[in-house]
């Protein structure tokens, strides 16, 4: 048996929660209260020395960071494409998630929500870097329906979970027309459920 280590609040485990929702895949989810400190507790710790969500293990097997997550419990499925270059385009896809959008626009949306004091200095600082981003991915999705080929892919749920977020970190979608009526496809597949 799966079991999942999940935190209501968080773009990384939502995406594994949409995953496992959407691939039917039985588990148990172990719900943490991270602001709590339940991830800097020396018993999950012992088994998850990144003392992050999201996090699962399996027949003794643990993995920790999303998008591996994410990439494991796809494989084999029709979210992971068999051919080696459509899946490498789509873990191309999944390292600009966490390196551009993840980052700009997951902590000042973060920061908003709980009302964290921050230098404004830093919510500039991520701005630019957000809207380039989306730029990014309205260029491309302005030609296609979805990230990579023709179908749905773990890398659509990975650019999804943060990018729905921009608004909340501050950011208009208005001018993104194309991310927009992705997010609008996403949101069809079977299975989708929104954020907590």
């Amino acid at each position: 048996m799966l079991t999942f280590y999940d935190a209501p609040i968080s773009g990384n485990t939502y995406k594994v929660r949409l995953l496992l929702g959407q691939l039917s895949i039985p588990h148990e989810a172990v719900r943490l209260d991270i602001a709590g400190g339940a991830v800097r507790a020396k018993e999950f710790r012992k088994v998850n020395p990144f003392g992050r969500v999201p996090f699962i293990v399996e027949d003794g097997f643990a993995l920790a960071e999303s998008n591996a997550i994410l990439l494991y419990l796809a494989r084999g499925s029709k979210l992971l494409p068999a051919d080696v270059r459509a899946a490498i385009l789509v873990q191309q896809w999944m390292f600009f998630e966490q390196n551009q959008v993840e980052t700009a626009i997951g902590l000042p949306r973060l920061w908003r929500k709980f009302g964290v004091e921050q230098d404004p200095a830093l919510f500039e600082h991520y701005r630019p870097r957000a809207v380039a981003a989306l730029k990014v991915l309205e260029r491309h999705l302005a030609q296609r329906d979805w990230l990579v080929g023709d179908a749905y892919s773990v890398a659509d749920i990975a650019l999804f979970a943060y990018s729905q977020m921009a608004p909340e970190a501050g950011h208009d979608l208005g001018q993104f027309a194309a991310v927009r009526a992705w997010m609008e496809r996403v949101r069809k597949q079977p299975e989708w459920f929104a954020l907590e």
